[in-house]
């Protein structure tokens, strides 16, 4: 397993280098054919690969092209809450707190009456997705209140779950499951098919992982706990599919505080899939998706956030 180890490491480290490798002069992330909205994974991807000076050149082109509204959003993410959770994240770990500040006051902005967030703003319904992730930001701002308010929905769309094959991901916003009853196009995971939006459970036990991380609480492992469990009764692709990374790195946040080797093994199994599906290049695609440009950066700006950070955690724990 330590050879594999080193492979995974080098599979992460390509997929940033690949990233890299289309940054432009003077530092920005959109070029003819490009969308003009996928730039904010890779300030929080590079800065983790130890890029941290093209990772800040980016910030600066942001900055110097005035991408940023005065009320906190970043102009090309159009309302996209969870682009902005990504971005927020990239830009306050690096201290340039002239870009993350604002973009937590917009998503504070965003949060609704049950502590969930839509996925967009002006959304009916609220999403575990932007949720989860923005409740991990608002923990690296130091603000727990937020943390908490934002925990205490995932926990409730948890509680509320009707059935254990499936798992529904959004919320009204007062805090009503979003099942068929509540809206005849109720979005779920279901955990009798294959590629499934696993990334909706997995940003939710992660956010647990870290609440009891600040609080010691232990009714959050209990939570986190929850959502594996539900996430290991999904289908044989539940840790070996584009969708799974962020699950993949909450089971080693998991493990790491309980010593659960289930949860070990499926983030290794993640780590697994990267590795053997990497283009010769860096990036990834597969059978399901277009052959687009987008797919095989994106993948490989989430691909070494979630594997790479899990490799560390691993790490960390060898004697």
């Amino acid at each position: 397993m330590k050879e594999r180890k080193e492979e995974f490491k080098k599979a992460c480290a390509k997929a940033v280098e690949y990233q890299i490798s289309f940054q432009l002069p003077d530092g920005g992330y959109i070029w003819d054919g490009y969308p003009i909205d996928a730039f904010h994974k890779q300030a929080l991807s590079w800065q983790l690969g130890g890029h941290h000076v093209e990772a800040l050149k980016l910030l600066n082109w942001i900055v110097e092209a005035k991408k940023l509204r005065a009320d906190g959003q970043l102009e090309q993410y159009k309302g996209d809450n969870y682009k902005h959770a990504w971005f927020f994240q990239g830009a306050h770990l690096l201290g340039r707190f002239d870009l993350s500040y604002p973009v937590m006051s917009y998503l504070r902005s965003q949060v609704t009456e049950c502590g969930g967030l839509p996925h967009f703003d002006g959304d009916e319904l609220v999403r575990a997705l932007s949720t989860a992730w923005t409740g991990v930001g608002a923990l690296y701002f130091g603000d727990l209140e937020l943390a908490t308010k934002i925990a205490n929905c995932c926990i409730s769309m948890l509680k509320q779950q009707p059935r254990k094959d499936r798992f529904y991901f959004q919320m009204t916003r007062d805090g009503k499951l979003a099942t068929e009853s509540v809206n005849p196009d109720a979005q779920f995971i279901d955990t009798t098919q294959p590629r499934q939006c696993y990334w909706e459970v997995g940003f939710a036990m992660l956010l647990m992982c870290k609440m009891y991380e600040a609080t010691k609480d232990n009714a959050y492992l209990d939570h986190a706990k929850g959502f594996l469990e539900f996430k290991l009764r999904c289908f044989k692709d539940n840790f070996s599919f584009w969708g799974s990374g962020k699950s993949a790195l909450a089971a080693a946040n998991y493990y790491k505080l309980t010593g659960d080797e289930r949860a070990k093994e499926a983030a290794l199994q993640f780590c697994r899939f990267v590795a053997d599906t990497q283009t010769k290049e860096g990036g990834f695609r597969y059978e399901d998706e277009p052959d687009e440009l987008i797919i095989y950066v994106d993948h490989a700006a989430c691909f070494s956030v979630w594997a790479g950070e899990s490799l560390k955690i691993f790490e960390s724990l060898e004697s």
